[in-house]
């Protein structure tokens, strides 16, 4: 019987070949749309679930602050014994790595001789065990080690720090999965930290936060648990002492990456795109299907008068709809093997797609399959043992199917996805284009910045010579207004705060500032607006110990104008500076979060290669000019180093890249639903035009034109778009209503943009309608009723 049924399978495929392709095509295209959205997906639900001590991880937390004193873990080993082990991760400064004729800067991550017991990172190459217990062995991720080493093995190799005699020993590659929080180019131990950077013994007291502490907690024990111990460490060695009253907390790890890397919002969105294109595809298979099989009737009917039993019609047809979709199946995974590498590429993931190593993939796959032979095999079956003996034998189908709404309903569900999802594309455009040209209140178009990249240069004294005669030649140029040497640049700001006490009267008798250390003419060079007071520029007499404040600092601490008021950092007697200044509140982060209080240091700095950026404003139409010119001298005066410029508006637009792969995303998934939706119109409007084939040759025969029958018939359609229309226009506008809350500044909710998704919408229906309604017009009537 299956051999029987397979050869019938393989004789219609000859037969209706065309249909063939495009179930299994519309039906390919919508898995593989549906896997590629659902390993995102898994990808970002499954976050550091390969540590083997995930559940019993948590992140200490100062506060709200995840960065914490670096006395606090040695304390909470040794006075809390519900804690089984614990690790602290430093990464402020890196270093000048390197092997053989290959360098790069790498920012290297100390941790505590345990971080690989407590994480579990598979390893490539040498073992957990003992891989960082000595001083200057380090692990590297497979990915440095490509870098240097190409397919060398890098166990054992050496590495060169800063151009001194300190060599790193490789004793460990792991590979980092792409679903973790943790992760690094290179690892060393805090006694090698120690040697390489001294300033961290200095800043690990009771006071500076530069650590990241996690614990491993013993089985069994809950935080609540130890909060008091917790917070008895504090009370007894927070400054000030007996006085602190900072809430030292526990976050879990299994839910770190959900509350401050990932975007539930997001993944919910993305959640749902992969069910609806993989629902509009398996629509449009089983209405395909039933589309084939209602052409088979009298082919049916056949069968009943030799005796097939409902039995054998449904075997027959669950054969046929299992065949279809493994077919489709095996076309979907080939699309997702091969396009996969792009996806990847396009949004900074590393995905893979091996279903014989991975359950996951294996139920997914299974599950698609059952379900799409379950139904497509289901559903014309019921079609085929409903029509009468009679009927079938004359292939006549007006018994059967009658116009109601739930024959359009899933064409309705179709569009309504299909519309929401190009609404959002054309609102996350809206938006980028909103944050992108918004007025930054800086000068973005006429500063040129130079990365001083002080790591190529052996000798830092020679480095700063060249690099101070170069900013005197700038500053003498006709095309140059005004260079400037800093620490930071707007999208380039730390995350470096701390708080300040006004001695003059003020709203608050303190405030958390953000800080930022900048030379002189630093905002006169990025055309920053002053609002009282005077900038850091090379006229003013004495700068030393002196800062200015941004609009919101000034107004949170009720000050008018900047006219002298002395602030101490970090406590009342603290380090006094001198409020010279306060400045318009321009971009320095991405507009989806809001501007905080922001106060720039000054800082005369002898050596000018120890700062970041060398800044360039140039008079207008002189860019070009001015780079041509930094680039002979780098050349002449700098060999052993490269030029590394950019324009200043380019690092703070690099905070929404996210949200332009997510548009991406979005919008090749709108083109995917479209183009499914598009589809099962097809496959409705195919089988509708074959049911009315009699009615259009009578009206043809009483006089009726093409185009009035074609307007008859695009008119049924279209208007079940329309509804889903006026169904997705209140879905969308709450959806992304609720999504443009999440940005401190953001766009307007245009009515054109969903009347644009619309009109898209309604034109690719009425094309495809209209090429499967013209082609019933255009039948000879003469040969319908002689059929008929």
């Amino acid at each position: 019987m299956l051999k029987h049924n397979f050869l019938i399978f393989l004789r219609n495929i000859k037969k209706n070949r065309n249909t063939f392709l495009i179930n299994s095509i519309g039906l390919g295209i919508g898995i593989a749309s549906f896997l590629a959205l659902a390993l995102y997906v898994y990808n970002d639900l499954t976050y550091n679930q390969f540590h083997e001590n995930y559940s019993n991880i948590y992140r200490v937390r100062e506060g709200e602050s995840v960065q914490t004193k670096g006395l606090l873990l040695p304390k909470m080993l040794e006075e809390i014994p519900e804690i089984e082990n614990g690790t602290r991760i430093f990464d402020w400064e890196g270093a000048r790595l390197k092997y053989q004729n290959i360098a790069f800067y790498e920012n290297i991550n100390y941790v505590d001789t345990d971080f690989f017991t407590i994480f579990s990172f598979p390893f490539i190459e040498g073992s957990n065990n003992n891989a960082i217990q000595n001083k200057y062995d380090v692990v590297i991720s497979t990915q440095f080690a490509e870098k240097y080493f190409g397919n060398e093995t890098a166990f054992g190799k050496k590495l060169q720090v800063n151009f001194g005699d300190i060599f790193l020993t490789v004793k460990g590659v792991v590979d980092i999965p792409s679903n973790s929080s943790i992760k690094f180019n290179i690892v060393a131990s805090y006694k090698t930290g120690e040697e390489i950077l001294p300033m961290m013994k200095e800043v690990h007291d009771w006071y500076n936060t530069f650590s990241t502490t996690y614990i491993q907690l013993a089985d069994g024990v809950k935080p609540n648990e130890i909060q008091s111990k917790l917070q008895n460490i504090v009370r007894e060695n927070f400054l000030p002492v007996g006085e602190n009253t900072t809430n030292l907390n526990l976050q879990s790890f299994k839910e770190y990456h959900v509350t401050q890397e990932s975007n539930p919002k997001l993944i919910t969105i993305l959640s749902i795109i992969a069910l609806g294109i993989l629902g509009i595809a398996i629509v449009n298979f089983v209405n395909l299907t039933i589309t084939n099989s209602l052409s088979r009737i009298r082919e049916i009917g056949i069968k009943k008068v030799h005796g097939a039993s409902p039995r054998d019609l449904f075997i027959q047809i669950s054969t046929e709809s299992f065949i279809v979709g493994l077919a489709a199946i095996v076309f979907g995974s080939t699309l997702v093997f091969l396009f996969l590498p792009n996806f990847n590429e396009l949004f900074n993931t590393k995905l893979h797609f091996n279903p014989l190593q991975s359950k996951f993939l294996i139920f997914v796959l299974m599950f698609i399959w059952v379900v799409i032979g379950s139904l497509a095999g289901l559903i014309p079956f019921l079609f085929w043992v409903r029509v009468k003996l009679v009927n079938s034998l004359h292939g006549n189908l007006f018994s059967i199917n009658k116009n109601s709404f739930s024959r359009y309903s899933l064409i309705v569900l179709q569009f309504v996805i299909a519309i929401v999802l190009i609404s959002g594309t054309f609102l996350i455009r809206k938006q980028i284009d909103f944050m992108m040209n918004k007025d930054p209140k800086f000068d973005n178009e006429n500063v040129i910045v130079i990365q001083t990249d002080n790591w190529q240069f052996e000798n830092l004294k020679s480095a700063s010579q060249k690099l101070k005669l170069i900013s005197e030649e700038l500053k003498s140029s006709a095309q140059v207004e005004s260079v400037s040497f800093s620490q930071s640049i707007p999208g380039t700001y730390h995350e470096n705060y701390n708080t300040f006490f006004p001695q003059t009267k003020a709203q608050v008798d303190r405030l958390g500032l953000r800080k930022a250390y900048v030379g002189r003419n630093y905002f006169k060079t990025f055309g920053i607006q002053m609002l009282s007071g005077s900038g850091f520029d090379s006229n003013t007499k004495t700068l030393q110990e002196s800062l200015i404040l941004n609009k919101t600092a000034m107004n949170e601490l009720g000050f008018k104008v900047a006219n002298g008021q002395l602030i101490n950092e970090s406590s009342a007697t603290g380090q006094a500076y001198r409020l010279i200044g306060a400045v318009e509140d321009f971009s320095y982060q991405g507009l989806q979060r809001e501007i905080q209080p922001l106060a720039h240091i000054f800082v005369e700095r002898e050596n000018v290669a120890d700062w970041n950026y060398l800044s360039i404003k140039t008079k207008p139409g002189s860019s070009l000019q001015v780079i041509d010119f930094l680039e002979e001298k780098w050349k002449t005066n700098m060999k052993e180093s490269s030029l590394t410029y950019f324009f200043a508006d380019e690092k703070l637009n690099e905070h929404y890249n996210e949200y332009v792969k997510i548009n991406t995303m979005i919008g090749w998934f709108s083109i995917v639903a479209i183009l499914l939706s598009s589809m099962g119109l097809f496959a409705i409007s195919s089988y509708t035009m074959v049911r009315r084939t009699k009615e259009i040759g009578i009206r043809k025969v009483n006089g009726a034109g093409i185009l009035q029958i074609m307007s008859m018939l695009n008119k049924d359609f279209l208007r079940w778009v329309i509804i889903a229309f006026l169904i997705a226009c209140p879905i969308a506008y709450y959806g992304l209503d609720k999504w443009l809350q999440s940005f401190a500044y953001k766009t307007t909710l245009s009515w054109w943009i969903f009347a644009l998704a619309g009109f898209m919408s309604i034109t690719i229906a009425f094309i495809t309608v209209s090429w499967q309604s013209l082609k019933a017009a255009r039948v000879n009537p003469a040969l319908v009723m002689r059929d008929e």
